[in-house]
């Protein structure tokens, strides 16, 4: 009855009715969509909305009926996408200006602005278009009375919608802060009882994210528990039953990883997997809801129902979820993203079919070439980095062709083949890391979103080391480092590619919202959410957009090429990069060197393991610190050495270090160099190797001395090639200004000492700063105003993991943040040298690979050199340290790099005579130095030039 007569406005009450009142079961919501095609006379939503945008054509424009006719249809429009997807974006968008030029003002408005809006939680759109909703509904919203239903009922419309963008197109700091609010509006009288259950669903489900986020088992453990509460309440047939079941499924798969990760396994207990579902029952529930709640429910419980059956090695029960998936793509169109996400597991089923034993032989090839045929057409409708799944998508297909070249047994042009697929495709898959890292607002956001890009990276460095193809080792590993310190870098130049695009715009933008969210004050709560900070993930989505397709790209997603790193190693003067690689996946360690002639190559080094009982003890036990304290009661005779854990620990990891790695690695780089000189290197430790004091590795003795790496060898480390490139551009100042802080916080008695004694001998004309002025602010003024400075901090260093500030300096009256130097706009380009001598300066709060620390962080904040330390570093050995590395700087005119290590072998010969000028009470400690004790010395690291 397509002629059938319909009343417009009758049916949008029928409607707004409708939504005013809890609706639970798929059979309530399946009536509310076929009202509107009752009412319409129609078979289908496409006949629907073709009949209802065909008649309002026909009216006249700028009228108050026509504006009034398109908002009625935007309110009919959410009921008819329950049936299908219809209306397109242009569609819609020319309705939405006739309504808000030309329809009725106040709530008129902002209601059917914010019924339109609730589309945008049906089906996962463009982030275009969610953006769109998300403004029409802050454009509207404030029609309503704050409490109001309306207004908690469009507040709870606008947070889901924006936990949808974050999980559409990414932006942790908007999913985080949309989880904050669904949470407040829990208890708004708006909702009923059973409303509020679907909140506690679905806030179980949001928060179970963000604990799988962060590697919180624990906190995981607790949605599940939530999950299974909610699902225990709800009737057999309620809407929300099946996918509340297939989330509580894939968050127990994702509880089992994190637990077996820290146990050394992956699934330790399949005890908390339930039983494969019956499928029959799970397409009972699901016939009885409209078409696209089919849609989503059939994707949810398809995905959750392969990853079970595969975690049970089930692959008749893989085969029998994959019908699920393949029943909710019939039912959309490929530019649907669900389409990309259902492929996605269809594809990875069908490859996890290819590997498993109780698949019959014959019947494995197929499955593992239709695989990978899903995956390489779903990758190509992703469309690139941007797309949220990419990664996902490219690192299941590079594994698909890995392992298909590994099946080859008798092909080997089929192997090589195969694997050189793997490799392209699992390179261009990192860079999707770079650009999710790159979107996050704050140092927290990034860090976990790139927490896996290391462990990514190392899986396909070592394919490549496999095949003999180093360039791209490279290229894979510098992927995966150091992400949250390169999206600072390219942050802080944002504008200016901007400016340069004839973007003024969204420069301006950008710097206004540059500023660094404030530390909790002492006493408060933290939020249960990380702060974001600096430009929100919305505008950092359409600025990379903006940048992402002018040449400004390569900055953005590409790693420095082999002749990028060896111009960078010539400028330094360092004769190579080398990244320590730990074996494993069956590969052996490795040490991938980058020469400066840009050339690499690659070491085997069997004993180089992560696992090494030497590393596997020190990680456990850790090294002596830096106490605080007076002045020792009697300086003038010698304290005794405890022979300590710590430090027992330490001299095995040392002899370790030199035996599996350093001795030949040393007589590797060294190999055609002309006598007298030493290499020069800079090390690039993957995963847990980066603890590991590499320059303190124990060489077997010679003439009966102790002989370290240092002996042999100048040793800098860097968090990754791109920011040694980064550095090596930056010119050196014209002057040279210093600034000395010493004991901040009155309990340092030898950092005080070591201050003044710096201040006096080496930079009298400088400025000193101790207890009560060496506050944070004067810190930060003095960044401002150096043109050319040396920064020494001798103070308490603190490292907090996974925290929001996590490594500060104690300064007086407050602390000192990582973040600060990193998250806002300031940059200070002339800064020629900071000391950090205080505590664990060089160790990362947020993973190995991301090598996020003070020290890298001065780096980032313009830096040309850094010397930071490992460990807790003792107060007394320290103070004499760095009083010499300033001295080999100060009067034999070496590198702060060269200082250090001169200053290190100073401390370690047996024969070391204090230079003229030392105070007298560090000339007293000089014979005391115990040069068999590596705590002293050994902590302290150069990074930069």
């Amino acid at each position: 009855m397509p002629g059938k007569p319909y009343d417009l406005q009758a049916l949008t009450y029928e409607i707004q009715q409708s939504l005013l009142d809890a609706r639970t079961d798929a059979q309530d919501l399946t009536r509310a969509a076929d009202l509107v095609l009752d009412r319409l006379g129609c078979d289908t939503a496409g006949e629907a909305w073709v009949r209802l945008y065909t008649d309002w054509q026909a009216l006249e424009r700028g009228t108050l009926l026509s504006g009034m006719r398109a908002g009625q249809i935007l309110v009919v429009l959410p009921s008819l996408r329950w049936h299908q997807s219809v209306g397109s974006p242009d569609e819609v968008d020319e309705l939405l200006r006739e309504a808000e030029a030309h329809g009725p003002e106040g709530r008129w408005k902002a209601t059917v602005a914010a019924t339109n809006s609730m589309s945008g939680l049906q089906r996962i759109e463009t982030p275009a278009e969610m953006e769109a909703a998300i403004a029409q509904i802050e454009q509207n919203r404030d029609a309503f009375p704050a409490g109001s239903r309306e207004r908690d009922a469009l507040d709870a419309t606008h947070a889901g919608l924006r936990a949808h963008l974050a999980q559409v197109g990414g932006g942790e700091d908007d999913f985080d802060s949309a989880v904050e609010d669904l949470a407040r509006l829990r208890n708004s009288p708006a909702f009923d009882t059973g409303t509020r259950l679907a909140f506690d669903g679905q806030l179980a489900v949001f928060r179970g994210h963000q604990a799988v986020r962060s590697e919180d088992a624990d906190a995981l453990a607790k949605q599940v528990g939530e999950l299974e509460a909610v699902v225990a309440q709800l009737s057999p047939d309620h809407m929300d039953r099946v996918g509340l079941e297939a989330n509580l499924d894939i968050a127990r798969g994702n509880l089992e990883i994190l637990r077996g990760r820290s146990t050394g396994g992956l699934f330790p207990d399949h005890s908390a997997m339930t039983a494969t579902p019956d499928i029959a029952e799970v397409r009972r529930q699901i016939a009885l809801l409209p078409r696209e709640g089919q849609i989503d429910r059939l994707g949810e419980a398809g995905i959750s129902s392969v990853s079970r059956a595969m975690f049970a090695g089930n692959a008749r029960g893989v085969v029998e979820a994959t019908q699920l998936l393949r029943d909710a793509l019939d039912l959309l169109e490929p530019d649907d993203d669900r389409w990309i996400r259902n492929a996605l597991s269809l594809g990875s089923a069908h490859c996890a079919l290819g590997g498993m034993a109780s698949v019959p032989r014959t019947d494995r090839p197929g499955h593992l070439d239709q695989g990978i045929s899903w995956l390489k057409h779903t990758l190509r409708l992703a469309g690139g980095p941007a797309h949220p799944l990419w990664n996902t998508i490219g690192m299941a297909l590079a594994s698909g062709y890995r392992f298909r070249g590994d099946n080859q047994l008798f092909n080997t042009r089929a192997t090589r083949l195969n694997h050189a697929e793997s490799r392209r495709i699992g390179l261009d898959a990192m860079r999707a890391a770079t650009w999710s890292v790159l979107l996050q607002s704050g140092t927290v956001h990034a860090a976990e979103t790139g927490r896996r890009a290391g462990e990514q990276a190392l899986g396909v460095a070592r394919w490549c080391l496999t095949d003999g193809a180093h360039d791209d080792a490279v290229r894979a590993l510098d992927a995966g480092r150091g992400l949250v310190l390169h999206a600072a870098t390219v942050a802080a130049t944002v504008p200016d590619m901007l400016d340069a695009l004839g973007q003024s715009g969204p420069a301006d933008e950008w710097r206004a919202a540059g500023g660094v969210a404030p530390e909790p004050a002492p006493g408060t709560v933290p939020a249960a959410a990380p702060t974001a900070s600096g430009p929100s993930s919305r505008l950092r989505r359409r600025v990379l957009q903006a940048l992402a397709a002018s040449p400004h790209r390569r900055r953005l997603l590409d790693v420095p090429t082999l002749t990028d790193i060896g111009r960078a190693l010539r400028a330094m003067g360092r004769t190579a990069l080398v990244y320590l690689v730990p074996g494993g996946d069956g590969v052996p360690g490795t040490a991938l060197i980058v020469s400066a002639d840009g050339t690499a190559r690659a070491l085997e080094l069997p004993r180089l393991t992560v696992t090494a009982d030497e590393l596997t003890g020190y990680r456990a036990v850790g090294a002596p610190g830096r106490t605080a304290g007076g002045p020792p009661a009697d300086p003038s005779r010698p304290q005794p050495s405890a022979r300590d854990e710590g430090r027992i620990a330490l001299e095995r990891l040392c002899d370790w270090a030199g035996k599996a790695v350093m001795e030949p690695l040393l007589k590797e780089v060294s190999r055609g160099r002309s006598p007298g000189g030493v290499p020069a290197m800079v090390l690039v430790p993957m995963a847990e190797l980066g603890v590991v004091p590499w320059h303190a590795a124990r060489l077997r003795d010679r003439r009966g001395t102790r002989q370290y790496a240092c002996h042999e060898a100048e040793i800098s480390y860097a968090p990754s090639a791109r920011l040694l490139c980064e550095v090596a551009a930056r010119p050196a100042p014209a002057t040279r200004q210093a600034l000395v802080v010493g004991d901040p916080t009155r309990d340092l008695f030898h950092a005080g000492q070591e201050a003044e004694a710096i201040f006096r001998t080496f930079h009298p004309d400088g400025e000193l700063l101790g207890p009560g002025t060496a506050t944070p602010a004067a810190v930060t003024d003095w960044l401002g105003r150096q043109r050319g400075g040396v920064l020494h901090l001798a103070c308490h260093g603190e490292v907090r993991q996974g925290r929001r500030n996590s490594a500060y300096l104690k300064l007086s009256g407050g602390n000192l943040n990582a973040e600060e130097l990193t998250e806002g706009t300031a940059r200070y380009p002339h800064l020629e040298l900071v000391v950090l001598a205080a505590c664990s300066t060089n160790v990362s709060g947020h993973g190995y690979d991301e090598a996020y620390s003070l020290s890298t962080a001065f780096l980032v904040a313009g830096a040309r050199s850094v010397l930071g330390s490992l460990w807790p570093v003792p107060d007394a050995a320290t103070s004499v340290l760095m009083y010499m590395t300033h001295h080999f700087m100060c009067r034999a005119g070496r590198t702060p790099g060269q200082a250090l290590r001169d200053a290190q072998l100073w401390m370690l010969d047996q024969g070391r005579r204090a230079p003229a000028g030392m105070p007298a009470d560090m000339v007293a400690r000089v014979p005391l130095i115990d040069a068999t004790d590596p705590t002293g010395w050994a902590g302290f690291t150069h990074l930069g030039r």
